[in-house]
């Protein structure tokens, strides 16, 4: 029952861990060769110009290596690796290749310079050079870009000193290249030590027969596993003290210091750190396989297994039973599943359900689940603790604010100094939130020196925004991708929401799928409007990732044929899949049949679209014209759909959804300043993402309650419904939201209508899920009013329907005129049938997102810009090109500000925090006034200081310490208006005049 340790029970033995723990070690006596170089020497010791060199050490380390290995077969230079004395220095650096940034040729050898070190390799050597190279960070184009049609050869042909760094080009002198190349001291060559320990493992790696294929491209596990393996004990190493077994006290050369206080002290010699991290490396290497199956997990627990009885929620037991029947084979062929049913139907506890069904009885359950936003993760770890009863020392919540949680719970140089591999592992805000028993034995002893990393490795269930399982393939440098990775090999993972995020940002999330499969994990995507292209394409990411796990882990003999299923409020089915073809066929006939029986379902949200035609050009145009026709809008809907009060007055809540920030604030502002009509009332509360986050949490604990409407009669308790009906002789109380994407996902919110600017077909849809959400009352006449037209398309802006949504230049829609895009059918029942099938012809605002989807994600590799499946169609991994050219968020710089205050007579002010740690007002924040109409209120007043001030005395903190835990407000800059001020206002929140 609960909390159980994995048990080994032989299944879990990975059959390539020696040969990844071998190969570690190999490159660990190499990895730093490039420390004995006299201008690292003298910038760890503080006696050269600069605290860079003009190469990094691991290029230069790469260098000595390849002069090393040569032209060598493998079993050549690693038999020499077992006979070498001291005397092999000089003929080695007769043969190293001195890059200078100003010739092509040696004028002395006639060597090409600056060429790729791995050209001429044995295929072992090739594996141990990239490991040599990539130790600290993966290595990139950082100068001009190679073209995509030729990246086959960018190994063989690209590989130049520019991907490792451009620190050569930073040097105006050119005696420094000549010095670059020295060794006053020596290589470790001249240590005995190093030399003994060379000898032990070139004896292991002659009688390991395994090894001479890791060298091959399609072994993916082995080489990354190395990688993992080798920062793992490079990390550890270097913060170990020094230890002078391992060194020959004749070579005096040093790998990096120690600080005590401000003072640097030299901490570790060179061949001892080598020796030490070679060591490790085997010794990580080889239990990696039993730390990650002793890792804790869940037993028995009784929330997983319970049959369901309510009818809305019992689909969830065939869930069960379809994933149990799965339960052993998915061991052994991997897993890829689908949750797509409907919203509010219950997938977060679904998914939950089902992982454990997976999940061997003996070794218990583990699972990620990863998230877009932050507020929807804790939500989520809410909904799971309280829903199947898993307490705190059973899940790990990670996000990237401990304020967060805490409101969501009440009560151009690169300096190359040796450091690299001592950094954290986290960044600074990275909070982990976990009661349970954390990692023991010689994982907990590397990883429990950050008590987050390790809790976030060994909780059974860990929900977290995606945004911290993504550096498994995103964190291209300082060891950041180690927790990622660790996580992704030692449980399973759950992608929510996974299409609720820009087509830019899915070649990531293919490539974290990706390195799921090539990690061993199971997959379930869940959403309901999935489209078939990212499902496609997600399950050929899995497809080729397991294909390298079963290569390298899986049962010897055992082909790939992974176990797919598919579940939704109707039931549940399962099918084998060995290739993409017979998976999208399956897939189709899933859409299909769940297509038909959506046509079939009660209609609850009836939309009709409605022309806005602007009587002034420009923005301001548009605002106003925007601004008319949806107070226009809002009184049909609100005579139509209501709650009535005992005393014969109306309240009906409604959202109305802009896609930016700063047009949805000019909007507010203008229907604020608009009077209502006699005998009537509007209130309004604006919510975006740009209030400070205790604002923030404010306004939505206050909405969210409003928007429950399990309990009908609990509208009017809400205290200021109650205080509207009493205080005001308006008979019409409109309570309306004006917001951006935000209540799209994570809001559980019924609302009696809506109206929406529309982006994207997926927005239309998941807005449509905030009305009738609960109630589940069929309309008699439309409750969801679409805008014939957005604010771009309004202001004459080409694109449109973009940031967010689908349309670009190249890829354009026909028009901008909703009635023109979207049939009457597809407007009149939204739902998720446009999304989740292609045979839109009619619905040219799906069918672009159809198109593009497909395009962007599984386009052809000649393509201009890569498709997401280049990344395992092509041997790209060894790089972060793709990662350079596809970044995950690329939302540009952003600011951080706080609102703060010291006491209860301060006037609040925005601060921001400076590079020496000391609090500075920030002159760029001017309060607008705020003019209101007639017969307009706001939803509930928000006053900073009597925000920030209760949560002073419910937290029992003082102002300033809550002013700078929870004030805070992230804020997107652009270079074209980084000067420009910021407007706020308590109720509008931080906002730009639109342009």
């Amino acid at each position: 029952m609960g909390n159980a340790p994995v048990r080994d029970d032989g299944a879990n033995s990975w059959r390539s861990a020696e040969t990844f723990a071998v190969l570690a070690a190999i490159a660990a006596l190499f990895h730093d060769f490039g420390k004995a170089g006299r201008c690292f020497q003298q910038s760890l010791a503080g006696t050269g110009k600069f605290r860079f060199q003009p190469y990094r050490h691991e290029w230069i380390s790469l260098r000595l290596f390849e002069a090393f290995a040569g032209q060598k077969s493998d079993d050549e230079w690693l038999a020499k690796l077992g006979q070498l004395s001291s005397a092999d220095e000089k003929p080695l650096l007769a043969k190293l290749v001195k890059d200078h940034p100003d010739r092509r040729i040696c004028p002395v050898s006639g060597q090409a310079l600056n060429a790729s070190p791995l050209r001429s390799l044995a295929p072992l050597a090739r594996a141990v050079g990239w490991l040599i190279l990539s130790h600290h960070r993966l290595p990139q184009a950082r100068t001009g870009e190679p073209d995509i049609a030729y990246c086959r050869q960018w190994l063989e042909n690209q590989l130049n000193p520019d991907w490792n760094s451009l620190n050569h080009k930073k040097f105006k002198t050119r005696k420094i290249f000549e010095i670059v190349w020295t060794f006053p001291q020596g290589t470790p060559l001249r240590s005995r030590t190093w030399r003994h320990k060379a000898q032990q493992v070139s004896r292991q790696a002659m009688k390991l027969q395994a090894l001479r294929g890791a060298g091959e491209q399609g072994c993916l596990f082995t080489q990354h596993m190395a990688r993992l393996t080798l920062m793992l004990a490079d990390h550890h190493y270097s913060a170990q003290p020094a230890a002078p077994a391992w060194r020959d006290e004749n070579y005096v050369v040093w790998a990096n210091g120690a600080k005590s206080g401000v003072l640097q002290t030299m901490n570790q010699r060179l061949d001892e750190h080598l020796c030490g991290v070679a060591h490790y490396s085997m010794l990580i290497g080889r239990m990696l396989p039993r730390a990650m199956a002793m890792l804790p997990a869940i037993g028995e627990q009784p929330g997983f297994c319970e049959r369901i009885v309510d009818k809305r929620y019992r689909w969830q037991n065939s869930a069960w039973d379809v994933a149990f029947a799965l339960r052993a084979r998915s061991r052994r062929h991997g897993f890829f599943g689908i949750n797509m049913a409907s919203t509010g139907c219950g997938k977060t506890f679904a998914n939950a359900r089902i992982m454990s069904a997976l999940s061997d009885t003996h070794r218990g359950c583990r699972f990620s689940v990863a998230l877009g936003l932050r507020t929807l993760t804790l939500q989520t770890a809410s909904m799971l603790e309280k829903r199947l009863g898993l307490s705190h020392d059973l899940l790990a919540v990670l996000t990237g604010s401990t304020a967060a949680r805490e409101l969501h719970d009440p009560p151009l140089s690169e300096p190359d100094d040796g450091s690299d591999s001592a950094g954290a592992m986290l960044e600074e805000s990275d909070d982990v939130h976990f009661a349970g028993v954390v990692c023991a034995g010689p994982l907990g002893e590397w990883l429990n020196k950050d008590p987050r990393v390790a809790r976030m490795v060994c909780a059974p269930v860990l929900v977290t925004t995606i945004d911290h399982l993504m550096p498994a393939v995103e964190g291209v440098s300082g060891g950041r991708q180690i927790p990622a990775m660790l996580r992704l090999l030692s449980s399973d993972l759950v992608l929510d929401e996974p299409d609720d995020f820009d087509p830019a940002d899915l070649h990531a999330q293919c490539r974290l799928v990706h390195w799921a499969g090539m990690l061993g994990a199971r997959v379930l995507l869940s959403s309901a409007t999935l489209p078939p292209a990212q499902v496609e394409t997600l399950f050929s990411a899995y497809c080729e990732g397991r294909r390298a796990w079963q290569r390298e882990c899986g049962e010897a003999g055992v082909s790939l044929n992974i176990c797919c299923a598919w579940f939704d409020e109707y039931g549940s089915t399962a099918r084998d899949a060995a290739s993409d073809e017979t998976f999208s066929m399956a897939h189709r006939e899933f859409a299909l049949l769940r297509a038909s029986r959506l046509s079939e379902q009660k209609r609850l949200r009836l939309g009709n679209i409605v022309p806005v035609r602007a009587a002034a050009a420009g923005r301001r145009g548009a605002i106003d014209a925007v601004a008319a026709e949806v107070q226009r809008q809002m009184l049909r809907l609100d005579a139509d759909h209501h709650d009535r009060h005992q005393s014969g007055k109306t309240v009906s809540l409604g959202i109305v959804l802009l896609a930016n920030i700063d047009p949805l604030v000019a909007v507010a502002q203008t229907l604020m300043a608009q009077a209502s009509p006699d005998g009537c009332c509007i209130h309004y509360s604006i919510y975006h993402s740009q209030h400070p986050l205790a604002v923030r949490s404010f306004i939505e604990k206050r909405l969210d309650r409003a928007f429950d409407r399990r309990d009908p009669a609990q509208l009017w308790q809400l205290p200021e419904v109650s205080a509207a009906l009493s205080d005001s002789l308006a008979r019409r109380h409109l309570f309306v939201v004006l917001a951006t994407s935000v209540v799209e996902v994570g809001r559980d919110w019924d609302a009696h209508w809506g109206i929406i600017e529309p982006s994207s077909m997926r927005s239309l849809i998941q807005f449509a899920g905030r009305i009738q959400r609960h109630r589940a009352i069929a309309p008699a006449s439309p409750n969801l009013i679409i805008l014939g037209r957005n604010i771009n398309a309004l202001s004459g802006r080409n694109p449109a329907y973009c940031q967010p949504g689908y349309e670009t230049l190249k890829w354009s829609l026909p028009s901008h005129d909703m009635q023109d895009l979207l049939p009457e059918a597809a407007c009149r029942g939204i739902n998720a049938l446009a999304r989740i099938a292609e045979n839109n012809d009619d619905n040219a605002f799906a069918a672009l997102e159809h198109r593009r989807l497909r395009a962007e994600l599984l386009g052809q590799e000649e393509m201009k810009a890569p498709a997401a499946a280049l990344w395992w169609r092509a041997p790209v991994t060894w790089c972060a090109e793709l990662q350079r050219r596809r970044p995950f968020r690329c939302t540009g710089p952003q600011a951080q500000f706080f609102i703060r205050m010291s006491n209860n007579d301060d006037i609040p002010a925005f601060f921001f925090k400076t590079e020496t740690g000391n609090w500075k007002a920030s002159e760029r924040f001017i309060r607008c006034k705020l003019t209101m109409g007639e017969g307009v209120k706001p939803w509930f007043r928000i006053d900073y200081n009597v925000v920030l001030t209760a949560l002073a005395v419910e937290r029992k903190m003082t102002l300033t310490a809550v002013s700078e835990r929870y004030g805070e407000v992230t804020l997107r800059v652009h270079k074209r208006s980084s000067a420009d001020p910021w407007w706020f206002h308590p109720l509008l929140g931080v906002f730009r005049t639109p342009d």
